[in-house]
């Protein structure tokens, strides 16, 4: 249902897209994620040692496509930086970037 979700957004809105994968069972979303990073969103997950079922985010970050992995507390920061740079393309990321976190 989340990638269903996921993937009319990716249709419909033209790149403003935030797509923030928490906690949760299986790898709902996952799917989705390619095709928000090809119309330009910005993908997150929450670091999964903070998530009580770590299933979605771990799924999330194999796929390779998530820009930032972080804790709750760094989503909410990054999601209010986000809205005040108020255009997607133009935030620079001041958080730790996925790549350099995955192993």
């Amino acid at each position: 249902m989340i990638t269903v979700f996921m993937r009319s957004l990716a249709e419909n809105w033209d790149g403003k897209i935030i797509a923030v994968i928490v906690s949760g069972f299986d790898g709902d979303g996952a799917a989705a994620l390619r095709d928000i990073k090809e119309v330009g969103g910005i993908t997150i997950a929450q670091r999964p040692e903070t998530a009580a079922q770590p299933d979605m985010p771990d799924s999330a970050i194999d796929t390779g496509y998530i820009d930032f992995i972080l804790s709750p507390e760094e989503i909410a920061r990054e999601i209010a930086r986000f809205a005040r740079a108020n255009v997607l393309d133009e935030v620079k990321p001041e958080a730790t970037r996925a790549s350099s976190q995955i192993h």
